[in-house]
């Protein structure tokens, strides 16, 4: 029993370390990710680099308080160290997940950002070359999308439909 509860700690401080570098990393991308239109940032406790930080410092205190009782021949410090460890990798990989939605979510807003300033632009030409030119200058128009298919989602409307 105790070979099998080591080797889970093995394993878990294997994964543990290159996740809470990728999570640093990921930390530091999102607080310095281009910030062209927002004011500069301030750097306290709760900028996406010291939070995170925080949150890999509270981790291996966790998880080293969770080895500790493992390693305790008591059951109900045993049984609280698994389920601490078990709860501290959870908590990285949830941290990851989220930390990859917000870069994500962050690069789209920039990229929309980014394709509103083209179509200004180009409009901006536009006008321009107009009223300098005196030559009409059709406007791009985006081909109109077909309306989607709703699919049903259910058997009674799939009946329904039928009849």
């Amino acid at each position: 029993m105790n070979e099998l509860l080591l080797f889970m700690l093995g394993i878990a401080g294997v994964f543990s370390v290159p996740c809470s570098g990728a999570l640093l990393a990921l930390g530091t991308m999102i607080d310095r990710y281009p910030t062209d239109y927002e004011k500069e940032r301030i750097h306290s406790l709760a900028s996406p680099i010291e939070s995170t930080r925080i949150a890999v410092v509270l981790f291996w205190v966790l998880f080293l308080s969770g080895t500790w009782a493992v390693l305790q021949q008591d059951r109900v410090l045993m049984i609280t160290g698994v389920t601490m460890i078990f709860a501290t990798v959870l908590f990285l990989f949830i941290a990851l997940a989220f930390s990859f939605a917000v870069l994500y979510s962050l690069k789209r807003r920039r990229d929309d950002i980014v394709t509103i300033e083209r179509e200004v632009a180009i409009e901006t030409a536009r006008v321009q070359l107009e009223k300098t030119a005196g030559v009409k200058v059709p406007s791009p128009v985006a081909p109109k999308a077909k309306p989607v298919r709703r699919i049903p989602s259910t058997v009674i409307e799939t009946l329904l439909r039928q009849y």
